[in-house]
């Protein structure tokens, strides 16, 4: 509806992304659970916020200006198993 007006709407759908909420309180299980996340990840990665504000800048910019109906999932290749 909005593309004849020049409007893009595309979604960002992160995975498991390391930040001060996936924090345990305890640093060994803070990396015991981002060790087994990464262990799930085709690529071998978690990703950081850094990540996803690329990923949303990406879309935000003329570079993305033929993006439109996407969902960019930044998971590292996995996905979430809950």
């Amino acid at each position: 509806e909005g593309g004849s007006l020049g409007i893009r709407v595309n979604g960002v759908a992160p995975g498991f992304v390391l930040t001060s909420m996936t924090d345990r309180g305890d640093p060994a299980k803070t990396e015991a659970m981002a060790e087994m996340m990464r262990q799930r990840s085709p690529l071998g990665v978690n990703a950081e916020a850094a990540d996803i504000a690329a990923a949303v800048l990406y879309l935000a910019s003329d570079a993305a200006r033929a993006v439109t109906g996407q969902i960019l999932r930044i998971n590292g290749g996995s996905t979430l198993p809950w």
